[in-house]
């Protein structure tokens, strides 16, 4: 079933709620007033002839003075207004009572002077009384179209700082990689094109996948894998990798590139002073909850780079994202241990994509 909404810019359909409104209000009025008496027809046509200075009255300070005084923080100006009109109708509606009303259809009733106070504040009452739930309505609206707006201006910064974070990012990655690749190229190694070919690779990949607002569990781990390879290619034996795999990662989706600086940054800093190092990779799927454990070795004088190693700008970046989009949904814990750098990530998973 579709959902109804009301949208007071809609010209047609205010003027449908305006047309219920005021007929709701006519024959609250005439039963009120008829049924005493036992002539609801004469308090339905008395109403008819009265209810056009209402109407005006109501139009005025809804769909004029809210908007242009009191939605602008001008609220002495609209409640000086407001008075105003409220007595000048009220006299109108005085008017019509005492030279058409009385004089035409309710001749056996008395007619009072014109400012006489008990009927004029009656008339005031009843001006009183219509206009509320236009004005409870509009109000109402108005507060939650401005909710909206903070919202949507929210959600906009929130897109803007992540564009940002992940621009930081996506530079640092490639500098890393086109580094190794000229080490390689100098050096004359046969592993050269075979770097090209997965430089290619990643490129194509983060080019397509790096603004989207999530992508598969799938292609995120294809996209590890292929950087590790590219790793291995390029610290050749240097480094021990063991990388596991656990459980289901299809119709599973996350934010991209949220665990790859963990496993770049262990990269970095696993090798010691004589350039041998270990990384093990434990990533485990579940239905809801993605669980990702890294650790690598450190040189013995990782004292010298610990902080370097938590506080790095692509660890750094990915905590801000962690906070920003998965805020109560996801673990992280680093541990600095002597000889080892420990990280472990969980979040929950989405089973479709959004």
């Amino acid at each position: 079933m579709g959902q109804i909404s009301y949208n007071p810019e809609n010209k047609s359909q205010k003027i449908k709620l305006y047309t219920l409104y005021w007929l709701g209000y006519i024959l609250l009025f005439s039963m009120i007033q008829g049924l005493p008496e036992d002539d609801f027809i004469m308090a339905w046509r008395n109403e008819w002839y009265s209810v056009l200075p209402k109407i005006l009255f109501v139009t005025i300070i809804v769909e004029f003075l809210m908007p242009n005084l009191l939605f602008k923080k001008k609220t002495a100006i609209f409640i000086g207004c407001y008075v105003l009109l409220i007595l000048v109708f009220a006299f109108l509606q005085r008017l019509i009572d005492n030279y058409i009303i009385l004089r035409y259809y309710m001749t056996f009733w008395k007619r009072e002077p014109l400012l006489s106070a008990p009927v004029f504040l009656y008339n005031v009452s009843k001006l009183q009384f219509v206009v509320t739930t236009p004005i409870a309505f509009k109000l109402l609206y108005y507060l939650a179209e401005e909710k909206n707006k903070v919202q949507t201006i929210l959600s906009e910064k929130l897109q803007a700082e992540l564009s940002s974070l992940r621009n930081q990012f996506h530079p640092h990655f490639l500098f890393n990689v086109l580094n190794s690749l000229y080490s390689k190229i100098l050096n004359k190694s046969d592993d050269s094109a075979e770097i090209v070919i997965k430089i290619s690779d990643l490129l194509r990949f983060s080019i397509y996948d790096l603004n989207n607002k999530s992508i598969s569990l799938q292609n995120e781990i294809d996209y590890l894998k292929n950087y590790i390879s590219l790793q291995q290619l390029r610290f050749e034996n240097q480094v021990q990798l063991s990388f596991s795999l656990y459980g289901n990662v299809e119709n599973h989706f996350i934010e991209p590139f949220l665990i790859l600086p963990f496993i770049e940054n262990s990269y970095k800093y696993c090798l010691d002073e004589n350039n041998q190092g270990w990384i093990t990779i434990a990533i485990n799927a579940s239905d809801d909850w993605l669980v990702v454990k890294i650790e690598n070795s450190l040189p013995e004088h990782y004292n010298t780079i610990g902080d370097n190693v938590r506080s790095g700008i692509g660890i750094a970046n990915v905590k801000r994202r962690l906070e920003l989009l998965y805020p109560a949904k996801h673990t992280l814990t680093i541990k600095n241990e002597m000889l080892s750098f420990f990280v472990s990530l969980k979040i929950k998973i989405k089973d479709v994509s959004n």
